[in-house]
């Protein structure tokens, strides 16, 4: 969505607790899709042009029908009911080799149907929580960009990303898992036409934040929200 290119160091300008900050965090890789703020509620601090938050309105009202107070309560139950790759996973992680081999033949005429099988069996016993980290991810980023809209205040903003939080730590033992379930329900959006390419810049920002000094992940601990 943003135009900026820059990467922002990670210095918490506005004093928030570690507890928030984390809150913060789980909203990292789509912010780093669009080069937002780590380290503060707002995505781009103080920063902030008409264009920007232009852009941020439009991204709501297009990609999730949300423009007010009533939508964003829509969107956020949508976010935290919705099953997906859940459901495919569940159907079919327990086939055999053999069951697999048969199964991937009857895909070979659709693109669609193959890449469920293919999924399914790349993540066979590696995935307990599927792609519910796709949906919580977005959430806290949806939340984010409500409040820079105006659509809630500063303190709804922050009870909506700790119910949030809740969610994903129920699920979550780290920053790994959850970005790889994120990374999953990505591949799985996209699933008629996922490949090396289109799966480029999901997993060039997860290794950021997997690693770079300025990445959230690695300034906040997993466990620094309970």
């Amino acid at each position: 969505m943003s135009t900026i290119t820059t990467y922002h160091k990670f210095e918490n300008p506005t004093n928030l607790s570690k507890s928030q900050l984390w809150l913060i965090a789980t909203s990292a890789i789509l912010a780093e899709m669009n080069r937002e703020f780590h380290d503060t509620l707002l995505p781009h601090h103080i920063y902030s042009t008409p264009e920007l938050l232009k852009e941020s309105r439009q991204c709501l009202l297009r990609d999730w029908e949300t423009k007010d107070l009533a939508d964003l309560s829509d969107t956020i139950q949508y976010l935290h009911t919705k099953k997906t790759f859940y459901l495919v996973q569940n159907n079919w992680e327990f086939l055999t080799e053999p069951e697999f081999n048969k199964s991937q033949l009857l895909g070979n005429k659709d693109i669609d149907l193959r890449n469920r099988i293919d999924m399914v069996r790349n993540y066979q016993y590696d995935l307990d929580n599927s792609d519910l980290g796709w949906h919580y991810g977005r959430c806290a980023w949806i939340i984010r960009h409500a409040f820079y809209n105006d659509f809630i205040t500063e303190e709804e903003a922050w009870s909506l990303l700790e119910e949030n939080g809740k969610y994903i730590r129920q699920h979550f033992t780290s920053w790994e898992s959850f970005g790889l379930s994120y990374l999953v329900g990505s591949q799985y959006w996209k699933l008629d036409n996922y490949n090396e390419t289109v799966m480029k810049r999901a997993k060039k920002n997860i290794t950021y934040l997997l690693t770079n000094r300025n990445s959230p992940w690695l300034n906040i601990n997993w466990n620094d929200f309970e």
